[in-house]
């Protein structure tokens, strides 16, 4: 495996610590309501309404707090208490948004984590995980593919959280 290369994985992240958060949440918010609009539309996120999802980047300390009305998702503000919680690497939420890995081997191996009201987490974990391949035009998909890969080679290994005892039992 190809050594971590400190200055390219600082060159690729490091500008995302520039912009203010709510610019990320907004961001996040207009690429999750486009993907999930049919879902959005129609009553399969209603368990997610009204309430706020917190994710953390941890490696990147980038944290979105976004909130689901009916309308999609919108920013929520960063002192408003988020209902459920996920942390993970930036590495971890690549290799689930380009499907590599799923929700449930990042949890277990310690890479993801689900706090706060679990019950919707792992409804909304479930839920993406029912939605299948996202619709993603084909230029998109490879792309999100190609940079997984680039930065599991070289930004990945400098970011893996330390596993636990592999008998070590998930929450």
């Amino acid at each position: 495996m190809p050594t971590a290369t400190p200055g390219l994985c600082r060159f690729i992240t490091k500008p995302l610590s520039w912009l203010p958060p709510r610019l990320h949440a907004g961001g996040l918010s207009l690429v999750l309501n486009h993907l999930l609009a049919h879902s959005l539309a129609g009553d399969e996120m209603d368990f997610l309404r009204g309430k706020v999802v917190s994710l953390e980047v941890t490696d990147l300390g980038i944290r979105y707090h976004l909130m689901c009305k009916d309308e999609g998702f919108v920013p929520a503000a960063p002192r408003v208490e988020a209902d459920v919680r996920f942390s993970g690497t930036a590495h971890a939420f690549l290799l689930l948004a380009a499907q590599r890995e799923d929700a449930d081997s990042l949890f277990f191996a310690r890479l993801l984590r689900i706090e706060g009201d679990t019950a919707t987490g792992l409804h909304l974990k479930n839920f993406l995980d029912a939605l299948g391949q996202p619709p993603l035009p084909s230029p998109a998909r490879h792309v999100l593919e190609r940079f997984t890969d680039l930065y599991g080679r070289r930004c990945g290994a400098m970011a893996q959280s330390p596993r636990l005892d592999p008998g070590a039992t998930a929450l």
